[in-house]
């Protein structure tokens, strides 16, 4: 299978969702007229793609808490939304319902660490959720989304073992980190070496190297600044050239509600500093500093907008 590409890993939505969300923002920016309004409607109704961009993006709107005020026409069901943008609607809840009542939970910007039954040491990163599948043959972490690490007490006698996306990563050595998106898995050896195996695939990871993976398949391992990309556990995050698009994908664990860049474009701009993790505040304002864009705060919507005007 081949290497998972940058256009499979993209995270940006659909152009007619994204189009629709902006409405969505002009509409309830607080000084909309009717005739915006109207203007919206007349949007809705130029084809069935733009019915059900504008349905998946009020129900995106209604779960942040924001929707002001319903439309006045008549709703697609949500059965005619799926078939007809199919993978992409599956995209925004990806994730959601698995592991709901998962035996581990962390919350925004929770950091969380636990010694396990067999002496494991589990550090799991803010909206993380794990099972714990432990018995006398084996030991499996089940992660379901976010990111953990986990220090592996040794025990030859039973395998120590993470799942995620239909991926296996088995431990040789003692240290590795891992982090479940909606697009792919992401491994980093911290010590000694793990085993990596999806379908037929399987490829063996050393300290200091990084191997990402979807359902097209494994990336080849390679070199990564060990300490700067566990940052986490030491309450920051550094980014040293990652696009912004990316850069936001991370603080989004530290924030409630969404942070979203219309501009596919200003997704693209590189990013460099440290975060601190337990400054939310700080993070948005450090990014606005440095980039040319200006941050609009809505209730549950952080908006990031190019800025023409910065120095």
């Amino acid at each position: 299978m081949p290497k998972p590409s940058d256009e499979e890993l993209d995270q940006s939505l659909p152009p007619l969702i994204e189009e629709a969300l902006q409405w969505l923002v002009r509409l309830h920016a607080g000084d909309a007229r009717d005739t915006d309004w109207e203007a919206y409607e007349c949007w809705c109704q130029t084809s069935t793609e733009h019915q059900a961009a504008a349905q998946t993006a009020e129900h995106l709107w209604q779960q942040l808490g924001s929707l002001q005020r319903p439309p006045r026409r008549r709703l697609l069901p949500m059965v005619a939304l799926m078939l007809t943008l199919g993978s992409a609607s599956l995209l925004l809840w990806q994730g959601q319902e698995q592991g709901w009542m998962a035996d581990y939970q962390t919350s925004v910007g929770e950091h969380r660490r636990l010694q396990l039954a067999d002496g494991s040491l589990l550090e799991l990163a803010p909206q993380t959720r794990v099972d714990l599948d432990f018995n006398d043959q084996q030991r499996i972490v089940h992660l379901y989304t976010g990111e953990l690490h986990v220090q592996v007490a040794k025990d030859p006698t039973r395998p120590f073992l993470v799942t995620a996306a239909g991926g296996q990563i088995r431990a040789l050595g003692t240290g590795f980190d891992v982090q479940r998106t909606a697009e792919q898995v992401q491994l980093i050896v911290t010590e000694h070496a793990v085993q990596v195996q999806i379908d037929q695939q399987q490829a063996e990871v050393q300290a200091g190297q990084r191997l990402q993976y979807n359902a097209q398949g494994l990336s080849v391992p390679v070199p990564v600044d060990v300490r700067s990309a566990t940052a986490w556990r030491r309450d920051r995050l550094v980014f040293d050239g990652q696009p912004l698009g990316q850069v936001l994908d991370a603080l989004s664990r530290y924030h409630s509600g969404l942070l979203w860049v219309p501009d596919k474009d200003l997704r693209q701009l590189p990013v460099t500093g440290l975060f601190d993790t337990k400054n939310p505040q700080a993070q948005l304002e450090l990014l606005e500093r440095s980039l040319p864009i200006r941050i609009r705060r809505l209730p549950w919507l952080t908006l990031i907008e190019r800025d023409d005007q910065h120095p």
